[in-house]
């Protein structure tokens, strides 16, 4: 006959700094294990800065709300929960019913933001699609931890995202380079846009610059040079442009001049603008993601359609699945690191003259 077994678990059970604080402990970096205090000080990451920006956007208006899965901590938002009980929602892991609650709640005129991991988010694709997007609702996605995401493992990088939200009708993503960039977007996201809007930003703290670029139009496009004996172009958007700028910066003392361009959106960026910024004869695609899935192919068709003549090359994570390890080890594996993208785009370059 059945036999039907309920355990009741308890988080860290058997060592006590874990059992008094299982959320850090959830996932946690280097420690003593004698006190389980962390052996070296965290800086500020993106899902600080997130947490601290929805602070002030709840203080400021009483129908912003943020609505997560089983992450309050991880995605920044114990703060706020503290501060605003009533206007947090954690649905535990359960992110389908996140969107479609998000979904509900636009639609009675809230503005309701869904902090998720990016390799959760996929989950909830049907539901972006007709609880939100199908009905043009105003609904944010705060995308944490997109693109690498280190020791975590090929089930936690966020490397889908952009392929999946970028074909679905009046969504607006966009991807910060820095935290400043983070918190204008979020504002202008929660503030300005009408329909369905996604932020996607990294684990950790990787950031191209300090300053922000977005000046409330996704359509921007940032060069960081006028130079016009460019010989070549270099398009990226988010963190992943710090390792493309290392590498325009490294080309530099090569006597080879690269255009880097910065996007602000991959769904919104303007063709126009970026027509009269490329050039050269080769356009070299820098993103965060699994191959196929990017912005390459669309520049490709973008510059084909203006008979313009270019190569486009297109530097991703590839076909495979991202296997675990650190960061920066997966970026040379993959080809992204600054040597490799140095390299490759040496080696094009100089073969061309």
């Amino acid at each position: 006959s059945p036999v039907l077994i309920h355990v009741l678990t308890k988080k860290g059970f058997g060592y006590a700094p874990a059992e008094l604080d299982p959320s850090r402990f959830h996932g946690i970096g280097k420690f003593d294990p004698a006190t389980g205090a962390a052996l070296s000080t965290s800086s500020k990451t993106y899902s600080d800065v997130f947490g601290e920006t929805m602070m002030e956007l709840a203080s400021e208006n009483k129908r912003v709300c943020a609505i997560t899965a089983a992450m309050p901590g991880g995605t920044g938002l114990l703060k706020f929960r503290e501060a605003y009980p009533k206007r947090l929602f954690d649905v535990g892991i359960a992110e389908e019913h996140a969107v479609s609650m998000a979904g509900g709640l636009a639609k009675q005129g809230m503005i309701p933001v869904v902090a998720l991991y990016s390799t959760f988010l996929q989950r909830s694709y049907d539901q972006i699609i007709q609880d939100v997007a199908l009905l043009g609702l105003h609904v944010v996605f705060a995308i944490d931890r997109a693109g690498l995401v280190g020791e975590d493992g090929p089930t936690h990088h966020g490397v889908f995202d952009v392929g999946f939200l970028r074909q679905i009708p009046g969504m607006t993503v966009l991807c910060p380079a820095n935290f400043e960039e983070l918190r204008h977007m979020l504002r202008w996201a929660v503030n300005d846009c009408t329909g369905p809007v996604a932020v996607r930003y990294p684990r950790g703290n990787a950031c191209f610059g300090t300053q922000s670029t977005f000046n409330g139009d996704p359509s921007g496009i940032y060069a960081n040079n006028s130079a016009k004996d460019a010989v070549a172009t270099l398009i990226t958007y988010g963190s992943i442009a710090a390792q493309a700028n290392a590498a325009v910066e490294k080309l530099a003392e090569k006597d080879l001049s690269v255009r880097m361009l910065t996007l602000n959106s991959v769904t919104h960026f303007s063709e126009d603008s970026m027509i009269d910024l490329v050039c050269g004869k080769h356009v070299f695609v820098v993103e965060e993601i699994c191959s196929g899935s990017g912005i390459s192919e669309t520049i490709t068709m973008c510059l084909q359609k203006q008979n313009i003549s270019c190569k486009v090359h297109a530097l991703d994570l590839g076909l495979d699945f991202v296997p675990h390890g650190h960061t920066s080890g997966l970026y040379k594996q993959t080809g992204l690191d600054c040597d490799s993208i140095t390299d490759y785009i040496s080696e094009v370059l100089l073969h061309e003259n």
